[in-house]
């Protein structure tokens, strides 16, 4: 797996700075050069040559500035068929909304005016979709562009602004980078790189620079907390494995961010007599252990209030500390753990209340982190469809066993995660799906049955003119069902 190490340069002289500045300046006029004759239309190999010859770069560097160019324009044409997406998702909601006729008249028109502005967005980017093309793209951000023309920053800044990466492939043939390598002499790590001034057979000069590598030191005991970055570093270097190297300046100081190949851990811990099935919310993990036969045998709760509220840097640590808690109960257990692979879109104008519960939803870190954790320790990591985990737990298996809403997803993601089936229990079927009808039912997918059942409980709320909560389900559920 990929592994991204941020490192720093330390003890620069000012000419040493400069020749890093003058490195950066010629490979991002190469990387909007490429761009610009890309959408062009001119040929990718054609183009190397010609950015090599124009710039003074070798020609690994001057492949470099056109690969960086060529996947700037892929993710802007994706970026695009994702707004679209979105914003046609968004309108659709809205129309939905529209359609109720309890709706007040001063409702009504603030949804109007809403869909209006979602409808112009969505012709907006339907547009670019049609004609295969994107935005303009400004390099240095939109934003300081904006500000540079009202002339809120300088000229320099802008361009300091525009002119602060440098980037270099790794190439395992090559010694791990030819261009960025990292290179350790008598216990300290220097930074070697390839300058444009050449000696007289044509060889790049190449300047070491001091580079700090990080590892955090306990105060107290010594040893290094968290994961020990510099060591897995040094063990892929002597492995000679290809690494990535991309230098940002950023306030003056210049960041080395390093991309390795990290080796997985043996896996240790699998599903062979048990699986933690994981459910993830905004503010912590559900989880609940299945025996192999899809038996209910445990569960907890994981819970960080600040999640939902607390700033980006700590809510990092915060993902980190989560997911180190859970993964340590699948090694207590010697079990695996069964996650449910889920893609958020970005609806959250749709919908007030999920907006405010979502804003910081941070999903996808929370389960990248929890992967990571379990490819490190050695842990089984199983993903399974999402597809009504919440509401198959919460009308089979919450009152059963006196779970919450999310342990009990969280079981039923561990049993999908063996291929067991869901039937839905026979006092649903016998309450909710009128005998004329069971025929019909029976013959649907497990999944289409259980939105059958899901929408015949939100009827019996509605008679009562009550909304459909997971805890007012628990509490009303004999009532609704009739067997009070």
């Amino acid at each position: 797996m990929k592994t991204t190490m941020k490192a720093i340069l330390v003890n620069l002289t000012n000419e040493q700075k400069a020749l890093i500045d003058n490195l950066m300046l010629v490979f991002c006029t190469a990387i909007r050069y490429s761009f610009k004759r890309q959408l062009e239309g001119q040929v990718i190999g054609d183009l190397e040559k010609v950015v090599a010859h124009k710039y003074n770069l070798n020609i690994r560097q001057a492949k470099d500035a056109v690969e960086s160019a060529r996947q700037t324009i892929a993710s802007q044409h994706e970026l695009v068929k994702l707004n679209r997406e979105n914003y046609s998702k968004k309108v659709e909601e809205l129309v939905k909304v529209l359609r109720n006729p309890k709706l007040s008249e001063k409702k009504v028109k603030a949804l109007q005016s809403k869909l209006a502005k979602r409808q112009q967005n969505l012709d907006y980017w339907t547009t670019f979709l049609t004609s295969k093309t994107f935005p303009p793209v400004t390099f240095g951000t939109k934003a300081l562009f904006l500000r540079r023309c009202k002339g809120l920053i300088t000229k320099q800044e802008w361009q300091d602004r525009r002119n602060n990466r440098l980037y270099s492939r790794g190439d395992k043939s090559k010694g791990g980078n030819p261009n960025l390598r990292i290179v350790v002499k008598e216990g300290s790590s220097f930074l070697e790189i390839s300058t444009l001034e050449k000696t007289k057979t044509n060889r790049a000069i190449k300047v070491l620079m001091p580079i700090y590598l990080p590892q955090k030191l306990s105060k107290k005991t010594g040893n290094v907390n968290g994961i020990h970055y510099r060591k897995l570093f040094m063990d892929s270097l002597e492995r000679g494995d290809a690494y990535q190297v991309e230098i940002l300046r950023r306030d003056g100081k210049y960041y080395a961010h390093i991309t390795f190949e990290e080796l997985e851990a043996k896996v240790i811990y699998t599903g062979h007599v048990s699986i933690i099935g994981t459910d993830t919310n905004p503010d912590g993990f559900g989880l609940t252990e299945v025996s192999r036969q899809g038996n209910y045998q445990g569960h907890a709760y994981l819970r960080q209030h600040e999640l939902t509220f607390c700033r980006g840097n700590r809510r990092l640590n915060l993902c980190g500390e989560l997911s180190a808690q859970a993964v340590s109960k699948a090694e207590k257990h010697k079990c695996g753990m069964a996650t449910e692979d889920l893609k958020f879109k970005d609806d959250r104008d749709v919908s007030s209340k999920l907006a405010r519960v979502t804003h910081q939803f941070v999903y996808a870190t929370l389960l990248r982190m929890l992967e990571r954790r379990c490819l490190r320790r050695g842990v089984e990591y199983v993903k399974g469809p999402p597809q009504y985990t919440s509401k198959i737990g919460l009308y089979k298996y919450c009152h059963q066993y006196g779970l919450d809403v999310h342990n009990g997803a969280a079981l039923v993601i561990a049993r999908r995660s063996y291929g067991l089936k869901e039937a839905v229990p026979k006092l649903l079927l016998d309450k909710l799906v009128p005998s004329k009808k069971r025929q019909e039912f029976m013959a649907k997918t497990e999944w289409g049955q259980w939105s059958e059942i899901s929408k015949q409980v939100n009827k019996l709320f509605k008679k009562r003119k009550e909304v459909n909560t997971p805890g007012l389900w628990q509490v009303r559920r004999k009532l609704l069902l009739g067997i009070a």
